[in-house]
């Protein structure tokens, strides 16, 4: 057996946890039946909502915060470092971790799943197995979220010179959300344009519009949450790899990012044809990058030995130094172009020439970022970058609101009004902030700088 997931199965699933938890579920579904006895649908039916509920606050919040935990409690009893050094192998770390540090979460969350099991086969309901398959790979996409944002929040606070903590690290996801949320609902975003498939898939009922064919709900929901589940467990065993000082290969964040763009662009298919498609396709991996920006740590020499082997042209060694952003832009500006070429002949579109004056403007962001978060005080780098683009839209579209109404603004957003003005301003921008930064990296490093590292093996 993993000895990481058995460590957490002694610490999690301790009899006496486990009896506890046992004592409190039989009140709970005790108490359900006798409010349910005289249910006209059936105690049964009544119990599988109950189960429901309980799967959903203990495989989905009880295991994610308890699959977050297992990381940041090994950092506040200072043992993290003595397992980093251990012969566990990444994915033995990963997995042991994820299913042990929730292992009583889900015991508890199965109580509920076998209910909604058992009524389901009584109904006869078809939908049972994908409502089942949906629900489970919710709570593991839930919890590889959590602690892959524990690993990101520990690999921050390194660089920082801080302490990851558990309330930073959740107050962190939900900033973040909020505003990645708030930047997708935005004018230079469309308005959401095109993204609204995320949210109506949770929701549909009957059939999907995916692809340009019409999928049933139930079964679509439940293989799409599962293909992302997936890979939110890749992403947790790439981060672990790099808190085991591994380096990891250029190749998976950007197989990600196409299976992203093609997800979302199945969504408009139908209605905005291939050109549309890639539009909204370039939407959701420009989204990426800005959280790309923000998770990323800042590291000063690792910018400076990939801007040294991009000069010398060795792709070979700059490459898995290429900070996370790039590869979400990289993708982001030829989805736009082939988006470009797909329309050629045809009206281009206000959105889609909207969506080429936000890479420009996606181009001068990332650099504002990086400019704020490598000063001399990088733990308010996060914030003074959001305060920084608030500025930058919020006060510069106030400017060219009044000056000119649209195509005032549009010096300062990516708006469709004139997105040739947006575009040309956008470059302009971008090129000031990234000689900023170039200034702020400073000069080139030593050679004997560049190759620095403890790599043990690249995957």
């Amino acid at each position: 057996m993993n000895p990481e997931f058995q460590r957490n199965l002694w610490l999690e699933a301790a009899p006496r946890r486990v009896a506890w938890a046992a004592i409190t579920l039989v009140m709970i579904y005790g108490a359900a039946i006798m409010v349910l006895r005289n249910n006209p649908y059936g105690a049964l039916t009544g119990l599988a909502g109950v189960g429901a509920v309980v799967f959903v606050a203990c495989g989905m919040v009880w295991g994610a915060r308890a699959a977050g935990s297992s990381i940041l409690n090994e950092i506040a009893d200072r043992t993290w470092d003595f397992q980093r050094l251990s012969a566990l192998d990444p994915w033995a770390m990963t997995w042991g971790k994820l299913a042990g540090g929730a292992s009583l979460a889900w015991m508890c969350a199965l109580t509920g799943l076998v209910l909604m099991a058992v009524a389901g086969l009584q109904r006869g309901d078809s939908g049972t197995l994908s409502t089942l398959t949906f629900f489970v790979a919710l709570a593991v996409l839930l919890q590889a979220v959590s602690m892959a944002a524990a690993l990101i929040g520990v690999r921050k606070a390194r660089a920082e010179g801080r302490t990851a903590r558990a309330g930073g690290v959740l107050g962190g996801l939900i900033v973040g959300g909020v505003l990645l949320s708030w930047v997708a609902g935005s004018a230079g975003f469309q308005r959401g344009a095109g993204l609204e498939g995320f949210s109506a898939m949770l929701g549909a009922k009957g059939l999907i519009d995916w692809g340009g064919t019409y999928w049933p709900a139930d079964g679509f929901r439940a293989v799409a949450v599962t293909l992302f589940a997936g890979w939110a467990v890749i992403g947790a065993w790439r981060l672990m790899r790099l808190e085991l000082q591994m380096q990891n290969a250029p190749i998976v964040w950007p197989a990600f990012l196409v299976f992203l763009a093609v997800f979302a662009g199945g969504f408009v298919l139908r209605d905005g044809g291939l050109a549309g498609a890639l539009t909204t396709g370039a939407l959701a991996v420009a989204l990426s990058a800005y959280a790309a920006a923000f998770a990323e740590p800042a590291d000063r020499v690792r910018m400076r030995q990939f801007r040294q082997h991009v000069q010398a042209r060795d792709l070979a060694r700059a490459a898995p130094l290429a900070p996370a952003p790039l590869a979400p832009l990289i993708l982001a500006t030829l989805l736009v172009l082939l988006a470009f070429a797909a329309s050629a002949g045809d009206f281009v579109g206000p959105g889609l020439a909207q969506a080429g004056a936000l890479i420009a403007f996606l181009l001068r962001d990332l650099a504002v970022i990086a400019l704020c978060r490598l000063g001399e005080r990088p733990q308010r780098g996060d914030f003074a970058a959001v305060v920084a683009l608030a500025v930058l839209y919020g006060v510069g579209g106030i400017v060219g609101w009044s000056v000119d109404r649209d195509t005032g603004a549009a010096l300062f957003a990516p708006l469709g009004a004139a997105p040739l003005l947006s575009l040309a301003s956008g470059l302009v921008q971008a090129a000031i902030a990234w000689g900023l930064v170039a200034r702020r990296l400073g000069p080139r490093p030593f050679s004997a700088e560049v190759g620095t590292g403890s790599a043990k093996k690249m995957v």
